[in-house]
């Protein structure tokens, strides 16, 4: 039938686009793309042919193999994208844009060299709280225009971002994170508690259970990684602030988990909850910016949690036993601290350098082998 030619067309043009892909050749692959582009613009094949919208995916991620620093050949893509999706949007055809083509786009931009304060392709769109509150921040104008693009794909054309799409920009700020400068674990915490807020994530003081909000592959997210890319960006500050801003983010996660609702059962079991779970690497940070800290209650929370992690791993849960770096960033915590063992009358109580000597005496107990750092 001629429906079925007109989509055996598309096929085609994809199908070449993805063999130019796979020699790398994006200027090639881009030029059929425009053809194929320009043939639906016509308007020879009818109603009944739209390009397919991998077409577009594909050549998109192959210049960002072919060369990264094309971003605006990547964006031109990506706007001719949009504008099909659109024109197809109004005849009521099933054209679905997804996340995918604007994360690559997105991941060029932050991962550029390049200056992108003087584009404005995005400039004029709706924009987020976060994205206009760090337009000042001239040392992250590439992650601003990121974020300009999230702005762009979730509001204006109704895409919404996916899992990988938070863990790019995310991992964008965690990078901009350094002593001194503690906007940029801020603003990946506003992206977080962005997700949060769109999937219904109560706030941190609400003990309410938050609704199911789950990927593809069926897990949930924010997820664990989303939530340790904030604790890192915070604990790369090694400030005061820094670690109990990543502490208050910790307790949180502890707090939704315990209230989450169980969504998958393995062997008759609820074995899966609608949250994300902290594990040994959250704390390992949170702890690890305490050690950094040189707050005068440093080793008490690290201690704290040290004894939260043995009490996880002692319950059953074997993948919270405590390792090197986390009774090494332990210690560190109470070499960094103030003294404050001072000696009762029945010597009960021990100093700081005390302290530390019990948990490398405990750590060799538990079968945790210490390292050079450690001693």
């Amino acid at each position: 039938s001629s429906l079925l030619n007109v989509a055996d067309v598309a096929t085609g043009f994809s199908g070449c686009i993805a063999a130019y892909a796979k020699k790398n050749d994006a200027p090639n692959g881009e030029k059929i793309l425009n053809q194929m582009i320009e043939l639906y613009d016509d308007g020879r094949l009818g109603n009944a042919f739209a390009p397919e919208a991998r077409a577009f995916g594909t050549s998109i991620a192959t210049w960002a193999k072919y060369n990264a620093a094309n971003i605006f050949r990547a964006e031109k893509i990506l706007s001719e994208l949009e504008r099909v999706a659109e024109n197809e949007a109004a005849k009521n055809n099933n054209f679905k844009l997804r996340a995918t083509p604007y994360n690559i786009v997105i991941q060029m931009i932050v991962q550029s060299s390049s200056n992108t304060k003087t584009r404005s392709y995005y400039s004029n769109e709706r924009r987020s709280f976060e994205a206009n509150a760090i337009e000042a921040d001239r040392s992250n104008e590439n992650i601003v225009y990121a974020m300009h693009l999230l702005d762009h794909m979730e509001y204006v054309m109704k895409v919404e971002p996916d899992a990988f799409t938070y863990s790019i920009l995310l991992h964008a700020w965690v990078q901009q994170s350094r002593p001194g400068n503690e906007q940029a674990a801020d603003h990946a915490e506003e992206l977080l508690r962005r997700r949060l807020h769109s999937a219904g994530e109560p706030e941190s003081n609400s003990t309410r259970s938050r609704k199911s909000s789950k990927v593809a592959e069926g897990d949930v997210w924010p997820n664990v990684k989303h939530y340790s890319s904030v604790l890192k960006a915070h604990a790369k500050t090694k400030s005061a602030g820094g670690a109990r801003k990543a502490l208050a983010l910790l307790s949180e996660m502890e707090r939704v988990y315990s209230n989450a609702k169980f969504i998958e059962e393995v062997d008759g079991k609820s074995e899966k909850k609608d949250a994300a779970k902290p594990d040994l690497v959250c704390y390992s940070i949170v702890i690890d910016a305490f050690a950094h800290s040189r707050l005068p209650e440093a080793s008490d929370v690290a201690l704290r949690l040290l004894r939260a992690l043995e009490t996880k791993y002692k319950g059953g849960d074997k993948s919270m036993k405590p390792n090197t770096r986390v009774y090494t960033a332990v210690i560190l915590s109470l070499v960094n601290s103030p003294y404050s063992g001072n000696e009762s009358q029945s010597g009960k109580q021990s100093s700081n350098a005390q302290k530390a000597w019990s948990i490398l005496v405990q750590m060799k107990k538990n079968g945790v082998k210490p390292n050079s750092f450690t001693y």
